[in-house]
């Protein structure tokens, strides 16, 4: 059997379906900054499992150290190694490369995970994408708008997730009120990009590119959550014909342009109406949200062991369903308070085209709205035969769904026409 060391974040299916496998033996490492997010039910589920916490905050070389020493006493060699995780994605890569295990370099993490360094490249492999400039003050990013022609551009951290921190800059006012500390290499700019968002994500095995699954996105997540829109993401099944572009072909590019070998790549993408594509910002892991799940159903696939079997080096042979469909999550709106009323995971259940789901909100606890993407009451996941019936299932449940806080208030969502 093959020993596979796998950096946990938090409990995941991925790491689910590892804790499964009989042909892998897992060591599992975690930091003592992230331990917090993980529940004692599943880390008592799990104590026998070899698993070692690494102090986060020590030189990483004496924790590399302490590790192999710990490795040598339990009488263990580690093959291969796995990370998921992008916020320690540089951290677990250091870590493992440390160890003499196959992992990304400097230049790739920088590739990968800072969106300055990834845009970089992406015009050095010949790749369109929106201009952009790192910024270390506020008269940094009024330089760049007001050589903009003063048009709307968007500010973040070069290495965030999730879309925190992210803001829409449309006047010098707005610049004002960003609230942040500036420090050299943290926050970028941006144009903002009319072309419409979707996603891809691929699987990757010896640097070749297996396949490419399109995500469609309605409405950009970040903004969609904002404003409690339409928040989903659902496969396309077949490619749509107006894309000047083939998604694997596009998306085997980067793999050889950063040297990518074995894993999974997500990536947002700007398509215009002519169907010409902008790289936009890309994840060395599995996508967020359910779209590994969404894509698994649709194409009859488990990608969690795909990818699992691609870190042990296991040849990968892909085998779809006779009628691939569209699946797709639909993120349900979410408002601040204690709440009063909501539509029940068991009345969305019994809606067309619902094959499973997840509430987070409870009537009588207290809700909190984020400014993140995935911020939601809950989520359902939904199927249709194409991304327009999936799309309009999702409309239907959209506007039946009702949330209903303290004060009276009801966050009613805006009806999809």
């Amino acid at each position: 059997m093959k020993t596979l060391l796998y950096f946990e974040e938090y409990e995941s299916n991925l790491s689910h379906e590892l804790l499964k496998r009989k042909d892998i033996i897992p060591v599992i490492i975690r930091t003592n900054k992230n331990m917090k997010f993980f529940s004692k039910e599943y880390l008592d589920s799990n104590s026998g499992v070899l698993n070692y916490t690494i102090d986060y905050y020590n030189d990483i070389d004496i924790e590399v150290e302490k590790f192999k020493k710990w490795l040598s006493d339990k009488g263990v060699k580690l093959d291969y190694f796995l990370n998921d995780s992008e916020y320690y994605l540089e951290f677990a890569n250091a870590f493992a490369s440390k160890l003499g295990l196959y992992a990304l370099n400097e230049e790739q993490v920088g590739w990968v995970r800072d969106k300055v360094n990834m845009k970089e490249r992406f015009r050095e492999i010949g790749l369109d994408t929106v201009d952009f400039k790192a910024v270390e003050s506020k008269d940094d990013v009024k330089d760049f708008f007001i050589k903009n022609g003063s048009k709307r551009i968007i500010f973040k951290p070069r290495r965030g997730m999730n879309s925190i921190g992210t803001y829409m800059i449309n006047s010098l006012e707005d610049i004002d009120a960003i609230n942040v500390e500036f420090e050299k290499g943290k926050y970028m700019v941006e144009d903002f990009c009319y072309d419409h968002e979707w996603s891809i994500e691929s699987i990757v095995q010896d640097g070749v590119v297996l396949d490419s699954y399109v995500t469609y996105i309605p409405n950009a997540t970040i903004w969609a959550t904002i404003n409690n829109d339409l928040n989903c993401h659902m496969t396309v099944p077949k490619t749509p014909e107006f894309f000047k572009f083939v998604p694997k072909e596009f998306i085997q590019t980067i793999v050889t342009g950063m040297g990518l070998l074995d894993g999974a790549m997500t990536i947002e993408v700007f398509i215009s109406e002519d169907g010409r594509v902008k790289a936009s910002e890309l994840g060395w892991r599995l996508p967020g949200c359910q779209a590994t799940l969404n894509h698994s159903y649709s194409y009859g696939i488990d990608i969690y062991n795909i990818l699992l079997d691609i870190a042990i080096h296991k040849k990968v042979n892909l085998v779809y369903n006779d009628k691939i469909v569209s699946v797709g999550d639909l993120y349900l709106p979410n408002k601040e308070g204690i709440v009063e009323e909501i539509t029940p995971l068991e009345e969305l259940l019994k809606m067309d085209g619902v094959i499973g789901g997840e509430m987070f909100a409870k009537v009588g606890e207290y809700q909190k709205k984020r400014r993140v993407g995935n911020d939601a009451s809950g989520w359902v996941q939904v199927i249709g035969n194409d991304e327009k019936e999936t799309l309009e299932k999702m409309r239907n449940i959209f506007n039946s769904f009702r949330i209903e806080v303290r004060k009276g208030e009801i966050c009613r969502v805006r009806k999809i026409n």
